[in-house]
Protein backbone atom coordinates (compact mmCIF):
# COMPACT_ATOMS: atom_id res chain seq x y z
CA UNK A 1 0.00 0.00 0.00
CA UNK A 2 3.09 2.40 -0.17
CA UNK A 3 1.83 3.49 3.46
CA UNK A 4 4.85 5.27 5.50
CA UNK A 5 5.73 3.64 8.94
CA UNK A 6 4.76 6.92 10.75
CA UNK A 7 1.10 6.04 10.18
CA UNK A 8 1.41 3.81 13.32
CA UNK A 9 1.12 6.98 15.55
CA UNK A 10 -1.53 8.96 13.99
CA UNK A 11 -4.51 9.17 15.70
CA UNK A 12 -7.08 8.52 13.41
CA UNK A 13 -4.99 5.56 12.77
CA UNK A 14 -5.01 4.50 15.91
CA UNK A 15 -8.79 5.24 16.89
CA UNK A 16 -9.81 2.84 14.55
CA UNK A 17 -7.12 -0.08 15.56
CA UNK A 18 -9.18 0.29 19.02
CA UNK A 19 -12.26 0.43 17.06
CA UNK A 20 -10.87 -3.13 15.61
CA UNK A 21 -9.94 -4.86 18.88
CA UNK A 22 -9.72 -2.69 22.03
CA UNK A 23 -7.23 -4.68 23.58
CA UNK A 24 -4.11 -4.74 21.03
CA UNK A 25 -1.75 -2.73 22.07
CA UNK A 26 -0.60 -0.44 19.21
CA UNK A 27 3.31 -0.42 18.26
CA UNK A 28 4.78 2.68 17.77
CA UNK A 29 7.43 3.92 14.94
CA UNK A 30 10.01 3.91 17.14
CA UNK A 31 9.49 0.07 18.18
CA UNK A 32 9.26 -1.02 14.71
CA UNK A 33 12.20 0.65 13.36
CA UNK A 34 14.20 -0.09 16.32
CA UNK A 35 13.59 -3.63 17.05
CA UNK A 36 10.85 -5.34 14.70
CA UNK A 37 12.44 -4.29 11.32
CA UNK A 38 15.89 -5.71 12.53
CA UNK A 39 14.60 -8.95 14.27
CA UNK A 40 12.33 -9.09 10.96
CA UNK A 41 16.01 -8.47 8.62
CA UNK A 42 18.05 -11.21 10.11
CA UNK A 43 15.26 -13.68 9.49
CA UNK A 44 14.91 -12.74 5.96
CA UNK A 45 19.10 -12.81 5.20
CA UNK A 46 18.72 -16.38 7.48
CA UNK A 47 16.12 -17.42 4.88
CA UNK A 48 17.94 -16.28 2.10
CA UNK A 49 21.63 -18.06 3.11
CA UNK A 50 19.52 -21.02 3.42
CA UNK A 51 18.25 -20.69 -0.13
CA UNK A 52 21.28 -20.42 -1.45
CA UNK A 53 22.82 -23.27 0.25
CA UNK A 54 20.55 -25.40 -1.22
CA UNK A 55 21.16 -24.33 -4.85
CA UNK A 56 23.64 -26.10 -6.88
CA UNK A 57 24.44 -23.83 -9.58
CA UNK A 58 23.23 -20.01 -9.51
CA UNK A 59 23.26 -16.66 -11.63
CA UNK A 60 23.10 -12.83 -10.91
CA UNK A 61 21.58 -9.77 -12.06
CA UNK A 62 22.92 -6.35 -11.35
CA UNK A 63 22.13 -3.45 -11.86
CA UNK A 64 21.60 0.55 -10.91
CA UNK A 65 19.07 2.72 -10.44
CA UNK A 66 18.01 5.98 -9.29
CA UNK A 67 14.46 7.51 -7.81
CA UNK A 68 12.89 10.95 -8.55
CA UNK A 69 15.29 12.42 -6.47
CA UNK A 70 18.58 10.93 -7.80
CA UNK A 71 19.01 9.47 -5.04
CA UNK A 72 21.01 6.34 -6.36
CA UNK A 73 21.07 2.31 -5.71
CA UNK A 74 23.02 -0.74 -6.51
CA UNK A 75 20.55 -3.80 -6.48
CA UNK A 76 22.03 -7.65 -6.46
CA UNK A 77 19.14 -10.20 -8.08
CA UNK A 78 19.77 -14.07 -7.66
CA UNK A 79 18.28 -16.59 -9.63
CA UNK A 80 18.92 -20.37 -8.98
CA UNK A 81 16.38 -23.90 -9.99
CA UNK A 82 15.18 -24.80 -6.60
CA UNK A 83 12.98 -28.16 -6.43
CA UNK A 84 12.99 -27.76 -10.16
CA UNK A 85 11.15 -24.09 -10.15
CA UNK A 86 12.51 -20.71 -11.44
CA UNK A 87 13.40 -18.77 -8.25
CA UNK A 88 14.24 -15.04 -7.84
CA UNK A 89 15.39 -13.74 -4.80
CA UNK A 90 16.56 -9.82 -4.25
CA UNK A 91 19.97 -10.51 -1.92
CA UNK A 92 20.89 -6.99 -1.87
CA UNK A 93 19.32 -3.19 -2.57
CA UNK A 94 22.34 -1.03 -1.21
CA UNK A 95 22.19 2.87 -1.44
CA UNK A 96 24.77 4.82 -3.43
CA UNK A 97 26.34 7.65 -1.68
CA UNK A 98 28.79 10.03 -3.76
CA UNK A 99 30.96 9.24 -6.66
CA UNK A 100 29.81 5.66 -7.49
CA UNK A 101 32.75 3.90 -8.22
CA UNK A 102 34.01 0.36 -9.68
CA UNK A 103 35.73 0.09 -6.46
CA UNK A 104 32.09 0.43 -4.06
CA UNK A 105 30.17 -1.40 -6.43
CA UNK A 106 32.95 -4.42 -6.18
CA UNK A 107 33.13 -4.37 -2.48
CA UNK A 108 29.46 -4.44 -2.55
CA UNK A 109 29.40 -7.46 -4.59
CA UNK A 110 31.91 -8.90 -2.96
CA UNK A 111 30.49 -8.47 0.29
CA UNK A 112 26.87 -10.55 -0.94
CA UNK A 113 29.28 -13.30 -2.82
CA UNK A 114 30.68 -14.22 0.93
CA UNK A 115 27.70 -13.43 2.84
CA UNK A 116 25.87 -16.44 0.76
CA UNK A 117 28.59 -17.99 -0.29
CA UNK A 118 28.24 -17.74 -3.68
CA UNK A 119 31.80 -17.70 -5.32
CA UNK A 120 31.90 -21.37 -6.39
CA UNK A 121 28.07 -21.56 -7.92
CA UNK A 122 28.39 -18.47 -10.34
CA UNK A 123 27.08 -19.58 -14.11
CA UNK A 124 26.79 -16.13 -15.24
CA UNK A 125 26.19 -12.79 -14.17
CA UNK A 126 24.16 -10.12 -15.81
CA UNK A 127 24.96 -6.54 -16.15
CA UNK A 128 24.94 -3.64 -18.33
CA UNK A 129 26.50 -0.56 -18.89
CA UNK A 130 24.62 2.09 -17.77
CA UNK A 131 25.69 5.08 -18.88
CA UNK A 132 24.55 3.88 -22.34
CA UNK A 133 20.88 3.47 -21.92
CA UNK A 134 20.70 6.60 -19.72
CA UNK A 135 19.14 8.47 -22.71
CA UNK A 136 17.18 5.56 -24.39
CA UNK A 137 15.24 4.97 -21.27
CA UNK A 138 15.00 8.49 -20.20
CA UNK A 139 13.47 9.48 -23.53
CA UNK A 140 12.46 6.50 -25.39
CA UNK A 141 9.16 8.45 -26.93
CA UNK A 142 7.76 7.83 -30.43
CA UNK A 143 7.85 11.12 -32.58
CA UNK A 144 4.90 12.99 -32.10
CA UNK A 145 4.00 11.68 -29.19
CA UNK A 146 5.79 14.44 -27.17
CA UNK A 147 2.89 16.88 -26.53
CA UNK A 148 0.79 14.04 -25.65
CA UNK A 149 2.52 13.43 -22.60
CA UNK A 150 2.28 17.27 -21.49
CA UNK A 151 -0.59 17.04 -19.13
CA UNK A 152 0.02 13.86 -17.79
CA UNK A 153 3.40 14.59 -16.99
CA UNK A 154 2.47 18.16 -15.12
CA UNK A 155 -0.70 16.05 -13.22
CA UNK A 156 2.03 14.03 -11.99
CA UNK A 157 4.52 16.36 -10.73
CA UNK A 158 1.71 17.86 -9.06
CA UNK A 159 0.56 14.49 -7.07
CA UNK A 160 4.70 13.85 -6.53
CA UNK A 161 5.08 17.01 -4.67
CA UNK A 162 1.37 16.50 -2.95
CA UNK A 163 3.26 13.51 -1.88
CA UNK A 164 6.22 15.07 -0.54
CA UNK A 165 5.44 17.91 1.12
CA UNK A 166 2.44 16.02 3.12
CA UNK A 167 5.16 12.83 4.15
CA UNK A 168 8.63 12.88 3.88
CA UNK A 169 9.32 9.45 5.13
CA UNK A 170 12.14 7.55 3.34
CA UNK A 171 10.70 4.51 3.26
CA UNK A 172 7.66 6.05 1.19
CA UNK A 173 9.85 7.62 -0.67
CA UNK A 174 11.65 4.70 -1.84
CA UNK A 175 8.70 2.96 -2.83
CA UNK A 176 8.53 5.82 -5.64
CA UNK A 177 12.10 4.06 -7.65
CA UNK A 178 12.33 4.24 -11.38
CA UNK A 179 14.13 2.67 -14.07
CA UNK A 180 16.74 5.64 -14.59
CA UNK A 181 20.10 4.16 -14.70
CA UNK A 182 23.03 6.27 -13.45
CA UNK A 183 26.02 7.00 -15.21
CA UNK A 184 28.00 4.41 -14.16
CA UNK A 185 29.97 1.63 -16.22
CA UNK A 186 28.87 -1.17 -13.94
CA UNK A 187 29.45 -3.27 -16.70
CA UNK A 188 33.33 -3.02 -16.75
CA UNK A 189 34.05 -2.01 -13.18
CA UNK A 190 31.75 -4.05 -10.91
CA UNK A 191 33.57 -7.40 -10.87
CA UNK A 192 37.48 -7.88 -10.19
CA UNK A 193 37.36 -11.04 -12.30
CA UNK A 194 40.25 -12.29 -14.05
CA UNK A 195 40.42 -12.24 -17.60
CA UNK A 196 40.23 -16.24 -17.64
CA UNK A 197 36.55 -15.51 -15.68
CA UNK A 198 35.23 -12.90 -18.15
CA UNK A 199 33.16 -15.42 -19.08
CA UNK A 200 30.49 -15.44 -16.66
CA UNK A 201 29.59 -11.47 -17.58
CA UNK A 202 26.34 -11.77 -20.16
CA UNK A 203 25.09 -8.19 -21.20
CA UNK A 204 21.25 -7.25 -20.41
CA UNK A 205 19.34 -8.47 -23.93
CA UNK A 206 16.24 -6.33 -23.42
CA UNK A 207 18.31 -2.65 -22.92
CA UNK A 208 20.29 -3.82 -25.84
CA UNK A 209 16.88 -4.90 -27.91
CA UNK A 210 16.12 -0.91 -26.63
CA UNK A 211 18.97 0.63 -27.97
CA UNK A 212 17.92 -0.54 -31.19
CA UNK A 213 14.45 0.42 -30.96
CA UNK A 214 15.89 3.53 -29.91
CA UNK A 215 18.06 4.04 -33.01
CA UNK A 216 15.04 3.39 -35.12
CA UNK A 217 12.61 5.80 -33.73
CA UNK A 218 15.76 8.41 -34.07
CA UNK A 219 15.20 7.88 -38.44
CA UNK A 220 11.81 7.76 -38.26
CA UNK A 221 11.36 11.42 -39.02
CA UNK A 222 9.35 10.57 -42.31
CA UNK A 223 6.71 9.34 -40.24
CA UNK A 224 6.51 12.55 -37.64
CA UNK A 225 3.02 13.51 -39.12
CA UNK A 226 1.30 10.91 -39.43
CA UNK A 227 2.40 9.96 -35.26
CA UNK A 228 1.73 12.96 -34.02
CA UNK A 229 -2.45 12.90 -35.77
CA UNK A 230 -2.11 9.49 -33.79
CA UNK A 231 -0.91 10.90 -30.60
CA UNK A 232 -3.81 13.73 -30.88
CA UNK A 233 -6.50 11.17 -31.71
CA UNK A 234 -4.93 8.99 -28.73
CA UNK A 235 -5.29 12.09 -26.59
CA UNK A 236 -8.43 13.70 -27.61
CA UNK A 237 -10.06 9.77 -26.80
CA UNK A 238 -8.45 9.78 -23.36
CA UNK A 239 -9.25 13.81 -22.50
CA UNK A 240 -12.96 14.73 -24.30
CA UNK A 241 -15.77 12.95 -22.52
CA UNK A 242 -17.79 13.17 -25.82
CA UNK A 243 -15.15 11.96 -28.64
CA UNK A 244 -15.26 8.76 -25.49
CA UNK A 245 -18.56 8.34 -26.03
CA UNK A 246 -18.60 8.37 -29.37
CA UNK A 247 -16.02 5.51 -29.82
CA UNK A 248 -17.80 3.04 -26.93
CA UNK A 249 -20.83 3.68 -29.41
CA UNK A 250 -18.57 2.36 -32.00
CA UNK A 251 -17.74 -0.77 -29.51
CA UNK A 252 -13.83 0.92 -30.25
CA UNK A 253 -11.19 2.04 -28.36
CA UNK A 254 -7.72 3.29 -28.19
CA UNK A 255 -5.09 2.11 -25.33
CA UNK A 256 -3.45 4.49 -23.45
CA UNK A 257 0.04 5.06 -24.08
CA UNK A 258 2.75 5.19 -21.52
CA UNK A 259 5.59 7.43 -21.37
CA UNK A 260 8.16 4.64 -20.23
CA UNK A 261 6.99 1.79 -22.22
CA UNK A 262 7.48 3.06 -25.91
CA UNK A 263 5.85 -0.18 -27.10
CA UNK A 264 2.40 0.87 -25.24
CA UNK A 265 2.77 4.27 -27.86
CA UNK A 266 3.37 1.86 -30.71
CA UNK A 267 0.45 -0.67 -29.55
CA UNK A 268 -1.62 3.12 -29.75
CA UNK A 269 -0.35 3.66 -32.94
CA UNK A 270 -1.58 0.23 -34.59
CA UNK A 271 -5.10 0.22 -32.71
CA UNK A 272 -5.93 3.62 -34.93
CA UNK A 273 -3.68 2.55 -38.11
CA UNK A 274 -5.23 3.68 -41.48
CA UNK A 275 -2.85 4.82 -43.96
CA UNK A 276 0.16 2.99 -45.69
CA UNK A 277 3.53 4.95 -43.89
CA UNK A 278 1.57 4.02 -40.45
CA UNK A 279 1.60 0.82 -41.70
CA UNK A 280 5.18 0.23 -42.78
CA UNK A 281 5.88 1.70 -39.27
CA UNK A 282 3.92 -0.96 -37.83
CA UNK A 283 5.55 -3.71 -39.68
CA UNK A 284 8.87 -2.38 -39.06
CA UNK A 285 8.63 -2.16 -35.27
CA UNK A 286 6.01 -5.48 -34.96
CA UNK A 287 8.72 -8.36 -33.57
CA UNK A 288 10.54 -5.39 -31.66
CA UNK A 289 7.37 -4.94 -29.77
CA UNK A 290 6.77 -8.72 -29.50
CA UNK A 291 10.38 -9.20 -28.49
CA UNK A 292 9.83 -6.74 -25.74
CA UNK A 293 6.46 -8.39 -23.92
CA UNK A 294 8.56 -11.63 -24.35
CA UNK A 295 11.69 -10.53 -22.46
CA UNK A 296 9.56 -8.67 -19.69
CA UNK A 297 8.92 -12.36 -17.60
CA UNK A 298 10.01 -12.66 -14.51
CA UNK A 299 9.11 -16.26 -13.63
CA UNK A 300 10.43 -18.38 -16.76
CA UNK A 301 14.20 -17.84 -18.16
CA UNK A 302 14.71 -15.55 -21.17
CA UNK A 303 17.78 -16.34 -22.19
CA UNK A 304 17.00 -19.31 -24.91
CA UNK A 305 15.05 -16.32 -26.45
CA UNK A 306 17.96 -14.11 -27.24
CA UNK A 307 19.38 -16.22 -30.75
CA UNK A 308 16.32 -17.22 -32.28
CA UNK A 309 14.51 -13.48 -31.61
CA UNK A 310 17.62 -11.57 -33.07
CA UNK A 311 17.58 -14.24 -35.82
CA UNK A 312 13.92 -13.54 -36.25
CA UNK A 313 14.24 -9.58 -36.16
CA UNK A 314 16.92 -9.69 -38.47
CA UNK A 315 15.57 -11.88 -41.74
CA UNK A 316 12.68 -9.47 -41.33
CA UNK A 317 14.15 -6.36 -41.48
CA UNK A 318 15.92 -7.96 -44.77
CA UNK A 319 12.83 -8.47 -46.15
CA UNK A 320 11.12 -5.14 -45.33
CA UNK A 321 14.39 -3.74 -46.55
CA UNK A 322 14.20 -5.65 -50.27
CA UNK A 323 10.73 -5.01 -50.25
CA UNK A 324 9.96 -2.54 -53.08
CA UNK A 325 6.82 -0.42 -51.39
CA UNK A 326 8.24 0.47 -48.27
CA UNK A 327 7.91 3.97 -47.49
CA UNK A 328 10.07 4.18 -44.29
CA UNK A 329 13.44 3.03 -46.00
CA UNK A 330 15.58 5.12 -43.70
CA UNK A 331 13.81 3.13 -40.70
CA UNK A 332 14.43 0.31 -42.12
CA UNK A 333 17.82 0.66 -42.67
CA UNK A 334 18.46 2.29 -39.65
CA UNK A 335 17.48 -0.86 -37.38
CA UNK A 336 19.20 -3.12 -39.47
CA UNK A 337 22.56 -1.22 -38.96
CA UNK A 338 22.14 -0.88 -35.19
CA UNK A 339 21.08 -4.28 -34.73
CA UNK A 340 24.13 -5.60 -36.61
CA UNK A 341 26.42 -3.44 -34.20
CA UNK A 342 24.84 -4.24 -30.90
CA UNK A 343 24.42 -8.09 -31.87
CA UNK A 344 27.56 -8.29 -33.92
CA UNK A 345 29.03 -11.09 -31.51
CA UNK A 346 26.14 -13.38 -32.07
CA UNK A 347 25.78 -12.60 -35.36
CA UNK A 348 29.11 -13.47 -36.50
CA UNK A 349 28.31 -17.13 -34.91
CA UNK A 350 25.79 -17.46 -38.01
CA UNK A 351 28.54 -15.99 -40.70
CA UNK A 352 26.54 -12.82 -40.98
CA UNK A 353 28.53 -9.97 -42.16
CA UNK A 354 28.84 -7.30 -39.57
CA UNK A 355 31.05 -4.35 -40.72
CA UNK A 356 34.73 -4.70 -38.86
CA UNK A 357 33.73 -1.09 -37.09
CA UNK A 358 31.37 -2.85 -35.16
CA UNK A 359 32.83 -5.77 -33.65
CA UNK A 360 33.96 -4.40 -30.54
CA UNK A 361 30.48 -3.26 -29.34
CA UNK A 362 29.15 -6.08 -28.85
CA UNK A 363 31.76 -8.83 -27.79
CA UNK A 364 29.36 -10.50 -25.35
CA UNK A 365 26.62 -11.35 -26.91
CA UNK A 366 29.40 -13.70 -28.55
CA UNK A 367 29.14 -15.91 -25.16
CA UNK A 368 28.43 -19.57 -26.72
CA UNK A 369 25.52 -19.82 -24.42
CA UNK A 370 23.27 -18.05 -26.60
CA UNK A 371 23.79 -21.05 -28.85
CA UNK A 372 23.50 -23.93 -26.58
CA UNK A 373 20.17 -22.40 -24.67
CA UNK A 374 17.66 -22.71 -27.55
CA UNK A 375 18.75 -26.44 -27.94
CA UNK A 376 17.74 -26.68 -24.57
CA UNK A 377 14.49 -25.51 -25.04
CA UNK A 378 12.37 -27.78 -26.19
CA UNK A 379 10.29 -25.26 -28.26
CA UNK A 380 12.92 -24.32 -30.50
CA UNK A 381 15.43 -27.10 -30.70
CA UNK A 382 17.13 -26.15 -34.08
CA UNK A 383 14.45 -25.15 -35.95
CA UNK A 384 15.02 -21.56 -35.27
CA UNK A 385 18.12 -21.91 -37.62
CA UNK A 386 16.08 -23.14 -40.96
CA UNK A 387 16.48 -19.95 -42.39
CA UNK A 388 19.96 -20.01 -42.37
CA UNK A 389 22.07 -21.53 -46.03
CA UNK A 390 22.38 -24.74 -45.18
CA UNK A 391 26.14 -25.04 -45.47
CA UNK A 392 26.34 -22.02 -42.78
CA UNK A 393 23.83 -23.58 -40.64
CA UNK A 394 25.52 -27.15 -40.88
CA UNK A 395 28.51 -25.53 -39.70
CA UNK A 396 26.62 -23.84 -36.80
CA UNK A 397 25.23 -27.13 -35.92
CA UNK A 398 28.50 -28.50 -35.79
CA UNK A 399 29.64 -25.19 -33.24
CA UNK A 400 26.59 -25.81 -31.12
CA UNK A 401 27.07 -29.69 -30.90
CA UNK A 402 31.24 -29.36 -30.24
CA UNK A 403 30.08 -26.26 -27.46
CA UNK A 404 27.10 -28.67 -25.55
CA UNK A 405 29.51 -31.78 -25.12
CA UNK A 406 32.35 -29.23 -24.38
CA UNK A 407 30.42 -26.97 -21.38
CA UNK A 408 27.99 -29.95 -19.99
CA UNK A 409 30.85 -32.81 -19.47
CA UNK A 410 32.14 -30.53 -17.15
CA UNK A 411 28.71 -30.47 -14.89
CA UNK A 412 27.90 -33.28 -12.52
CA UNK A 413 24.46 -32.99 -14.13
CA UNK A 414 21.56 -36.04 -13.91
CA UNK A 415 17.78 -35.75 -15.25
CA UNK A 416 15.33 -37.14 -13.26
CA UNK A 417 11.25 -36.04 -13.35
CA UNK A 418 9.99 -34.17 -10.73
CA UNK A 419 6.83 -34.91 -8.77
CA UNK A 420 4.29 -33.25 -10.34
CA UNK A 421 5.86 -32.37 -13.37
CA UNK A 422 2.82 -30.73 -14.75
CA UNK A 423 2.96 -28.27 -12.39
CA UNK A 424 6.35 -27.65 -12.44
CA UNK A 425 5.83 -26.54 -16.52
CA UNK A 426 3.19 -24.06 -15.75
CA UNK A 427 5.60 -21.25 -16.32
CA UNK A 428 7.37 -22.35 -19.86
CA UNK A 429 3.69 -23.08 -20.87
CA UNK A 430 2.66 -19.57 -20.01
CA UNK A 431 5.46 -18.05 -22.21
CA UNK A 432 4.88 -20.62 -24.82
CA UNK A 433 1.13 -19.69 -24.59
CA UNK A 434 2.38 -15.63 -25.26
CA UNK A 435 4.71 -16.69 -27.95
CA UNK A 436 1.77 -18.83 -30.52
CA UNK A 437 -1.49 -17.77 -29.03
CA UNK A 438 -1.76 -14.47 -31.14
CA UNK A 439 -0.51 -16.11 -34.12
CA UNK A 440 -3.17 -17.55 -36.78
CA UNK A 441 -1.61 -19.65 -39.86
CA UNK A 442 -4.87 -18.12 -42.05
CA UNK A 443 -3.41 -14.91 -41.45
CA UNK A 444 -0.89 -12.24 -42.35
CA UNK A 445 0.36 -11.06 -39.15
CA UNK A 446 3.97 -11.58 -38.52
CA UNK A 447 4.95 -13.04 -35.98
CA UNK A 448 8.72 -13.93 -34.32
CA UNK A 449 8.45 -18.06 -34.00
CA UNK A 450 6.00 -18.75 -36.51
CA UNK A 451 7.59 -22.59 -36.62
CA UNK A 452 5.93 -23.50 -33.16
CA UNK A 453 2.60 -23.59 -34.16
CA UNK A 454 3.53 -26.51 -36.29
CA UNK A 455 5.19 -28.36 -33.68
CA UNK A 456 3.63 -30.91 -30.85
CA UNK A 457 3.49 -30.28 -27.20
CA UNK A 458 6.49 -31.35 -25.61
CA UNK A 459 6.38 -33.44 -22.46
CA UNK A 460 8.85 -33.21 -19.56
CA UNK A 461 9.91 -36.85 -21.12
CA UNK A 462 11.00 -35.32 -24.32
CA UNK A 463 12.87 -32.44 -22.49
CA UNK A 464 14.94 -34.64 -20.55
CA UNK A 465 15.70 -36.87 -23.76
CA UNK A 466 17.01 -33.58 -25.68
CA UNK A 467 20.15 -34.06 -22.85
CA UNK A 468 20.37 -37.99 -22.96
CA UNK A 469 20.16 -38.69 -26.73
CA UNK A 470 21.63 -35.65 -28.33
CA UNK A 471 24.17 -37.54 -30.14
CA UNK A 472 21.66 -40.03 -31.58
CA UNK A 473 19.60 -36.88 -32.88
CA UNK A 474 22.44 -35.14 -34.61
CA UNK A 475 21.87 -32.43 -32.31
Amino acid sequence: MSLPLSIVDNESFMNIMLDVDPKYKMINRRDITRSFLPIMYKKCIKKLQDICNQSKYVSLTLDIWSDRRMRSYFGITLHAIIDDQYKTYVLSFERLKGKHSGDKLAAEFDRVIQMYNLKDKLVRIVTDNASNNQAAFDNLILPGFEEYFNDIDDDQSERETSDEDSDNNELYENSQLQAEEVDDDIYGTTLNAPPEQEFLRLPCFSHCLQLVVNDGIKAAGGALSSLKKVADLAKLAHTSTSFAERLEEQKYSIPLANRTRWNSQFQTVKKVINRKILEDFVSLFELFNEATVLTQGEFYATVSLVAPTILGILFDLEREHASSNLSLVSVCEALLSSLKARFSGLLRHFEIDVPFAFYSMSERFSDPVFLIAPLLDARFKLLWLDNLQLAIKLRVIEKIYSTFVRFFSKLNFSVSQPEGADESNVAEQDITDMMTKHVDPTTKRKCLFPYLNDTKKISFDDKSKVLTTSDENNI
